[in-house]
Protein backbone atom coordinates (compact mmCIF):
# COMPACT_ATOMS: atom_id res chain seq x y z
CA UNK A 1 0.00 0.00 0.00
CA UNK A 2 1.36 3.40 -0.91
CA UNK A 3 1.79 5.53 2.16
CA UNK A 4 0.48 9.06 2.05
CA UNK A 5 2.60 11.33 4.26
CA UNK A 6 0.60 12.95 7.01
CA UNK A 7 2.18 16.24 5.94
CA UNK A 8 -0.20 16.27 2.96
CA UNK A 9 -3.25 16.20 5.23
CA UNK A 10 -2.68 19.03 7.72
CA UNK A 11 -1.79 22.74 7.42
CA UNK A 12 1.85 23.70 6.89
CA UNK A 13 2.26 25.36 10.27
CA UNK A 14 0.97 22.22 12.00
CA UNK A 15 3.31 20.02 9.96
CA UNK A 16 6.39 21.80 11.24
CA UNK A 17 7.90 19.48 13.80
CA UNK A 18 10.78 19.55 16.23
CA UNK A 19 13.13 18.47 13.44
CA UNK A 20 12.97 21.95 11.88
CA UNK A 21 13.84 23.61 15.17
CA UNK A 22 16.62 21.06 15.70
CA UNK A 23 18.05 21.94 12.27
CA UNK A 24 18.23 25.64 13.14
CA UNK A 25 20.09 24.80 16.35
CA UNK A 26 22.55 22.33 14.82
CA UNK A 27 23.26 24.07 11.49
CA UNK A 28 25.22 27.04 12.97
CA UNK A 29 27.35 24.59 14.93
CA UNK A 30 28.40 22.94 11.65
CA UNK A 31 29.57 26.32 10.36
CA UNK A 32 32.04 26.52 13.23
CA UNK A 33 34.15 23.92 11.45
CA UNK A 34 35.60 26.77 9.35
CA UNK A 35 37.40 28.05 12.46
CA UNK A 36 39.83 25.20 11.84
CA UNK A 37 41.61 27.35 9.23
CA UNK A 38 42.42 30.44 11.37
CA UNK A 39 43.24 28.22 14.37
CA UNK A 40 45.63 26.13 12.31
CA UNK A 41 47.26 29.23 10.82
CA UNK A 42 47.69 30.72 14.30
CA UNK A 43 49.22 27.53 15.71
CA UNK A 44 51.63 27.20 12.78
CA UNK A 45 53.77 30.07 14.15
CA UNK A 46 54.93 30.91 17.69
CA UNK A 47 53.13 33.75 19.49
CA UNK A 48 53.50 35.46 22.82
CA UNK A 49 50.95 35.39 25.68
CA UNK A 50 49.42 38.71 24.62
CA UNK A 51 48.80 37.52 21.07
CA UNK A 52 47.37 34.23 22.34
CA UNK A 53 45.03 36.06 24.74
CA UNK A 54 43.84 38.33 21.91
CA UNK A 55 43.32 35.44 19.51
CA UNK A 56 41.44 33.10 21.84
CA UNK A 57 39.48 35.84 23.59
CA UNK A 58 38.33 37.41 20.34
CA UNK A 59 37.38 34.00 18.97
CA UNK A 60 35.30 33.27 22.08
CA UNK A 61 33.36 36.52 21.70
CA UNK A 62 33.00 35.94 17.98
CA UNK A 63 31.55 32.43 18.42
CA UNK A 64 29.02 33.70 20.98
CA UNK A 65 27.82 36.52 18.69
CA UNK A 66 27.72 34.21 15.68
CA UNK A 67 25.53 31.65 17.45
CA UNK A 68 23.22 34.33 18.83
CA UNK A 69 22.74 35.69 15.29
CA UNK A 70 21.06 32.42 14.31
CA UNK A 71 19.59 31.15 17.56
CA UNK A 72 16.50 32.62 19.14
CA UNK A 73 14.18 35.14 17.53
CA UNK A 74 15.64 36.57 14.28
CA UNK A 75 17.03 40.04 15.05
CA UNK A 76 18.75 42.19 12.37
CA UNK A 77 20.73 44.00 15.06
CA UNK A 78 22.62 40.83 15.88
CA UNK A 79 23.21 40.13 12.19
CA UNK A 80 24.62 43.60 11.46
CA UNK A 81 26.57 43.62 14.71
CA UNK A 82 27.91 40.16 13.95
CA UNK A 83 29.06 41.29 10.53
CA UNK A 84 30.86 44.29 12.04
CA UNK A 85 32.54 42.02 14.59
CA UNK A 86 33.66 39.67 11.80
CA UNK A 87 35.37 42.59 10.01
CA UNK A 88 37.07 43.73 13.24
CA UNK A 89 38.15 40.15 14.01
CA UNK A 90 39.53 39.77 10.49
CA UNK A 91 41.50 43.02 10.76
CA UNK A 92 42.96 42.21 14.19
CA UNK A 93 43.78 38.55 13.58
CA UNK A 94 45.05 38.79 9.99
CA UNK A 95 48.63 39.42 11.20
CA UNK A 96 48.36 36.48 13.62
CA UNK A 97 46.72 34.00 11.25
CA UNK A 98 47.32 35.28 7.71
CA UNK A 99 46.49 32.02 6.01
CA UNK A 100 43.04 31.56 7.58
CA UNK A 101 41.69 34.92 8.70
CA UNK A 102 39.48 35.19 5.60
CA UNK A 103 37.19 32.61 7.27
CA UNK A 104 35.89 35.41 9.52
CA UNK A 105 34.64 37.28 6.46
CA UNK A 106 32.82 34.16 5.32
CA UNK A 107 31.11 34.15 8.70
CA UNK A 108 30.35 37.83 8.20
CA UNK A 109 28.69 37.09 4.88
CA UNK A 110 26.55 34.38 6.44
CA UNK A 111 25.47 36.63 9.32
CA UNK A 112 24.70 39.70 7.22
CA UNK A 113 22.50 37.55 5.01
CA UNK A 114 20.37 36.54 7.98
CA UNK A 115 18.32 39.76 8.07
CA UNK A 116 15.52 41.37 6.07
CA UNK A 117 17.28 43.93 3.83
CA UNK A 118 18.36 42.39 0.53
CA UNK A 119 20.30 45.49 -0.48
CA UNK A 120 22.24 45.67 2.77
CA UNK A 121 23.08 41.98 2.59
CA UNK A 122 24.30 42.30 -1.01
CA UNK A 123 26.47 45.38 -0.51
CA UNK A 124 28.11 44.19 2.69
CA UNK A 125 28.77 40.74 1.20
CA UNK A 126 30.50 42.44 -1.74
CA UNK A 127 32.47 44.57 0.73
CA UNK A 128 33.58 41.34 2.42
CA UNK A 129 34.95 40.10 -0.90
CA UNK A 130 36.82 43.38 -1.37
CA UNK A 131 38.32 43.11 2.10
CA UNK A 132 39.65 39.66 1.23
CA UNK A 133 41.75 41.30 -1.51
CA UNK A 134 43.41 43.83 0.83
CA UNK A 135 46.26 41.47 1.84
CA UNK A 136 47.39 41.40 -1.82
CA UNK A 137 47.84 45.18 -1.79
CA UNK A 138 49.90 45.30 1.39
CA UNK A 139 51.99 42.24 0.52
CA UNK A 140 50.57 39.81 3.09
CA UNK A 141 49.42 37.47 0.32
CA UNK A 142 51.32 36.54 -2.82
CA UNK A 143 49.58 36.40 -6.24
CA UNK A 144 49.56 32.61 -6.05
CA UNK A 145 47.35 32.76 -2.95
CA UNK A 146 44.44 33.86 -5.13
CA UNK A 147 43.93 30.20 -6.10
CA UNK A 148 42.70 29.27 -2.62
CA UNK A 149 41.20 32.67 -1.83
CA UNK A 150 38.87 32.77 -4.87
CA UNK A 151 36.66 29.91 -3.56
CA UNK A 152 36.41 31.76 -0.23
CA UNK A 153 35.17 34.90 -1.98
CA UNK A 154 32.60 32.90 -3.91
CA UNK A 155 31.50 31.05 -0.79
CA UNK A 156 31.02 34.37 1.04
CA UNK A 157 28.50 35.50 -1.60
CA UNK A 158 26.77 32.10 -1.59
CA UNK A 159 26.53 32.12 2.22
CA UNK A 160 25.01 35.60 2.22
CA UNK A 161 22.45 34.68 -0.44
CA UNK A 162 21.52 31.32 1.10
CA UNK A 163 21.08 32.65 4.64
CA UNK A 164 19.10 35.64 3.39
CA UNK A 165 16.70 33.27 1.64
CA UNK A 166 16.52 31.14 4.79
CA UNK A 167 15.79 34.21 6.90
CA UNK A 168 12.93 35.31 4.65
CA UNK A 169 11.51 31.77 4.69
CA UNK A 170 11.75 31.60 8.49
CA UNK A 171 9.99 34.98 8.88
CA UNK A 172 7.30 33.91 6.40
CA UNK A 173 6.73 30.68 8.34
CA UNK A 174 6.44 32.64 11.60
CA UNK A 175 3.93 35.03 10.03
CA UNK A 176 1.96 32.11 8.62
CA UNK A 177 1.88 30.38 12.02
CA UNK A 178 0.75 33.63 13.67
CA UNK A 179 -1.99 34.06 11.08
CA UNK A 180 -3.14 30.48 11.61
CA UNK A 181 -3.20 31.00 15.38
CA UNK A 182 -5.31 34.12 14.90
CA UNK A 183 -7.67 32.19 12.62
CA UNK A 184 -8.02 29.49 15.27
CA UNK A 185 -8.75 32.12 17.92
CA UNK A 186 -11.39 33.78 15.77
CA UNK A 187 -12.89 30.38 14.90
CA UNK A 188 -13.05 29.47 18.59
CA UNK A 189 -14.81 32.74 19.39
CA UNK A 190 -17.26 32.20 16.54
CA UNK A 191 -17.94 28.67 17.79
CA UNK A 192 -18.60 29.90 21.32
CA UNK A 193 -21.03 32.47 19.94
CA UNK A 194 -22.75 29.77 17.86
CA UNK A 195 -23.12 27.51 20.89
CA UNK A 196 -24.54 30.39 22.92
CA UNK A 197 -27.06 31.17 20.16
CA UNK A 198 -28.02 27.51 19.80
CA UNK A 199 -28.57 27.06 23.52
CA UNK A 200 -30.59 30.26 23.67
CA UNK A 201 -32.72 29.17 20.72
CA UNK A 202 -33.14 25.66 22.10
CA UNK A 203 -33.80 26.43 25.74
CA UNK A 204 -34.86 30.04 26.01
CA UNK A 205 -38.38 29.69 24.61
CA UNK A 206 -38.86 26.12 25.87
CA UNK A 207 -37.97 26.94 29.48
CA UNK A 208 -40.20 30.00 29.37
CA UNK A 209 -43.13 27.81 28.25
CA UNK A 210 -42.34 25.25 30.96
CA UNK A 211 -42.34 27.98 33.64
CA UNK A 212 -45.65 29.42 32.44
CA UNK A 213 -47.35 26.02 32.24
CA UNK A 214 -45.99 25.00 35.64
CA UNK A 215 -47.39 28.20 37.17
CA UNK A 216 -50.71 27.57 35.45
CA UNK A 217 -50.82 23.99 36.72
CA UNK A 218 -50.15 25.25 40.23
CA UNK A 219 -53.04 27.70 40.02
CA UNK A 220 -55.40 25.04 38.59
CA UNK A 221 -54.45 22.33 41.07
CA UNK A 222 -57.09 23.42 43.57
CA UNK A 223 -60.10 24.25 41.39
CA UNK A 224 -59.52 22.09 38.26
CA UNK A 225 -57.28 19.08 39.01
CA UNK A 226 -57.95 17.47 35.61
CA UNK A 227 -56.82 20.59 33.76
CA UNK A 228 -53.80 20.89 36.05
CA UNK A 229 -52.81 17.27 35.32
CA UNK A 230 -53.11 17.97 31.59
CA UNK A 231 -50.79 20.95 31.92
CA UNK A 232 -48.28 18.86 33.87
CA UNK A 233 -48.35 16.21 31.13
CA UNK A 234 -47.74 18.97 28.60
CA UNK A 235 -44.79 20.19 30.68
CA UNK A 236 -43.40 16.65 30.67
CA UNK A 237 -43.78 16.37 26.89
CA UNK A 238 -42.09 19.71 26.26
CA UNK A 239 -39.29 18.82 28.68
CA UNK A 240 -38.62 15.52 26.91
CA UNK A 241 -38.52 17.24 23.53
CA UNK A 242 -36.13 19.86 24.90
CA UNK A 243 -33.94 17.13 26.38
CA UNK A 244 -33.77 15.38 23.01
CA UNK A 245 -32.87 18.62 21.25
CA UNK A 246 -30.15 19.36 23.78
CA UNK A 247 -28.68 15.86 23.42
CA UNK A 248 -28.67 16.19 19.63
CA UNK A 249 -26.98 19.59 19.87
CA UNK A 250 -24.37 18.36 22.35
CA UNK A 251 -23.57 15.33 20.21
CA UNK A 252 -22.87 17.74 17.37
CA UNK A 253 -20.46 19.71 19.56
CA UNK A 254 -18.49 16.66 20.67
CA UNK A 255 -15.30 16.04 18.76
CA UNK A 256 -14.44 17.55 15.41
CA UNK A 257 -13.91 14.56 13.15
CA UNK A 258 -11.14 12.12 12.42
CA UNK A 259 -9.04 14.64 10.45
CA UNK A 260 -8.96 17.06 13.37
CA UNK A 261 -8.11 14.21 15.75
CA UNK A 262 -5.23 13.22 13.46
CA UNK A 263 -3.95 16.78 13.60
CA UNK A 264 -4.05 16.73 17.39
CA UNK A 265 -2.35 13.33 17.39
CA UNK A 266 0.41 14.71 15.17
CA UNK A 267 1.10 17.54 17.59
CA UNK A 268 1.13 15.21 20.63
CA UNK A 269 3.36 12.61 18.97
CA UNK A 270 5.78 15.23 17.65
CA UNK A 271 6.16 16.57 21.17
CA UNK A 272 6.99 13.02 22.31
CA UNK A 273 9.47 12.48 19.47
CA UNK A 274 7.27 9.92 17.66
CA UNK A 275 6.75 9.97 13.89
CA UNK A 276 3.19 9.61 12.60
CA UNK A 277 2.37 8.24 9.15
CA UNK A 278 -1.04 7.77 7.57
CA UNK A 279 -1.26 4.86 5.18
CA UNK A 280 -4.31 5.95 3.18
CA UNK A 281 -6.37 9.00 2.40
CA UNK A 282 -9.25 9.66 4.76
CA UNK A 283 -12.77 9.02 3.54
CA UNK A 284 -16.14 10.33 4.65
CA UNK A 285 -17.61 8.21 7.46
CA UNK A 286 -21.04 8.16 9.07
CA UNK A 287 -21.17 10.47 12.11
CA UNK A 288 -21.31 7.73 14.74
CA UNK A 289 -18.56 5.75 13.00
CA UNK A 290 -16.30 8.79 12.66
CA UNK A 291 -16.83 9.76 16.29
CA UNK A 292 -15.88 6.25 17.44
CA UNK A 293 -12.82 6.21 15.15
CA UNK A 294 -11.66 9.59 16.45
CA UNK A 295 -12.05 8.50 20.07
CA UNK A 296 -10.18 5.25 19.42
CA UNK A 297 -7.33 7.18 17.80
CA UNK A 298 -7.21 9.55 20.77
CA UNK A 299 -7.05 6.67 23.24
CA UNK A 300 -4.36 4.89 21.21
CA UNK A 301 -2.19 8.01 20.92
CA UNK A 302 -2.58 8.70 24.63
CA UNK A 303 -1.33 5.19 25.41
CA UNK A 304 1.62 5.58 23.02
CA UNK A 305 2.68 8.87 24.56
CA UNK A 306 2.35 7.58 28.14
CA UNK A 307 3.60 4.01 27.96
CA UNK A 308 4.78 2.69 24.59
CA UNK A 309 8.25 4.29 24.20
CA UNK A 310 7.63 4.02 20.45
CA UNK A 311 9.43 5.72 17.58
CA UNK A 312 6.71 5.47 14.92
CA UNK A 313 2.93 5.20 14.76
CA UNK A 314 1.13 4.07 11.59
CA UNK A 315 -2.56 4.78 11.03
CA UNK A 316 -4.57 3.23 8.19
CA UNK A 317 -8.26 3.46 7.33
CA UNK A 318 -9.38 1.01 4.65
CA UNK A 319 -12.68 -0.41 3.35
CA UNK A 320 -13.65 -3.64 5.07
CA UNK A 321 -16.73 -5.50 3.90
CA UNK A 322 -19.67 -3.11 4.16
CA UNK A 323 -17.78 -0.89 6.59
CA UNK A 324 -14.26 0.18 7.43
CA UNK A 325 -11.19 -1.01 9.27
CA UNK A 326 -9.06 1.39 11.32
CA UNK A 327 -5.60 0.17 12.32
CA UNK A 328 -3.27 1.99 14.72
CA UNK A 329 0.15 0.34 14.99
CA UNK A 330 3.20 1.42 17.01
CA UNK A 331 6.67 -0.09 17.39
CA UNK A 332 6.85 0.36 21.15
CA UNK A 333 7.25 -2.11 23.96
CA UNK A 334 3.88 -3.76 23.27
CA UNK A 335 2.81 -6.68 25.39
CA UNK A 336 -0.42 -8.49 26.13
CA UNK A 337 -1.09 -7.26 29.66
CA UNK A 338 -4.54 -6.42 30.99
CA UNK A 339 -6.39 -3.65 29.20
CA UNK A 340 -7.01 -0.37 30.95
CA UNK A 341 -10.36 1.27 31.38
CA UNK A 342 -9.79 3.38 28.26
CA UNK A 343 -9.54 0.46 25.85
CA UNK A 344 -12.29 -1.42 27.65
CA UNK A 345 -14.59 1.56 27.27
CA UNK A 346 -13.68 1.88 23.59
CA UNK A 347 -14.41 -1.80 23.03
CA UNK A 348 -17.87 -1.36 24.51
CA UNK A 349 -18.49 1.82 22.53
CA UNK A 350 -17.55 0.09 19.28
CA UNK A 351 -19.74 -2.88 20.15
CA UNK A 352 -22.64 -0.49 20.71
CA UNK A 353 -22.47 0.74 17.10
CA UNK A 354 -21.83 -2.70 15.62
CA UNK A 355 -18.03 -2.63 15.54
CA UNK A 356 -15.23 -4.64 17.12
CA UNK A 357 -11.77 -3.98 18.53
CA UNK A 358 -8.80 -6.35 18.49
CA UNK A 359 -5.40 -5.83 20.12
CA UNK A 360 -2.10 -7.48 19.19
CA UNK A 361 0.91 -6.88 21.44
CA UNK A 362 3.55 -8.58 19.32
CA UNK A 363 6.30 -6.28 17.97
CA UNK A 364 4.66 -3.24 19.51
CA UNK A 365 0.91 -2.72 19.81
CA UNK A 366 -1.62 -2.99 17.00
CA UNK A 367 -5.23 -1.93 17.51
CA UNK A 368 -7.60 -3.03 14.76
CA UNK A 369 -11.15 -1.71 14.82
CA UNK A 370 -13.90 -2.76 12.44
CA UNK A 371 -16.35 0.08 11.92
CA UNK A 372 -19.86 -0.12 10.45
CA UNK A 373 -20.60 1.65 7.19
CA UNK A 374 -23.89 2.99 8.57
CA UNK A 375 -25.14 4.14 11.94
CA UNK A 376 -26.36 0.84 13.39
CA UNK A 377 -27.09 2.02 16.90
CA UNK A 378 -30.82 2.16 16.18
CA UNK A 379 -30.81 -1.42 14.89
CA UNK A 380 -28.77 -3.01 17.67
CA UNK A 381 -29.41 -3.22 21.42
CA UNK A 382 -26.96 -1.10 23.36
CA UNK A 383 -25.22 -2.88 26.26
CA UNK A 384 -25.90 -1.41 29.68
CA UNK A 385 -22.23 -0.55 30.18
CA UNK A 386 -22.08 1.33 26.91
CA UNK A 387 -25.28 3.22 27.73
CA UNK A 388 -23.80 4.32 30.98
CA UNK A 389 -20.69 5.61 29.25
CA UNK A 390 -22.48 7.50 26.48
Amino acid sequence: MNRIPFAQQVPHEIRRSGRTLLFWHVFPLLWLAFLFYPVRAFLDAPHGPGAAALFWGLNTVFVGVFLRSFWGRPDPRWSVGGWALSVVTYALLLPLAPGGASAYLIYGGSMIGFQASTGLAAWLAILNVALMLLPFWNGTYAPGDLAWLAPNMLFTLVAAYGNHASYRRRVADAQLAAAHAEQERLAAEAERERIARDLHDLLGHTLSVIVLKSELAGKLAGRDPARAAEEIREVERISREALGEVRAAVSGYRGSGLSAELARAKVALDAAGVRLTVGSALCALPPATEAAAAMLLREAVTNVVRHARARTVDVTLTPHGRGWQLTVRDDGVGGLGPEGSGLTGMRERLRAIGGTLARDGRGGTTLTATLPGEDERAARPVPAGARGRA
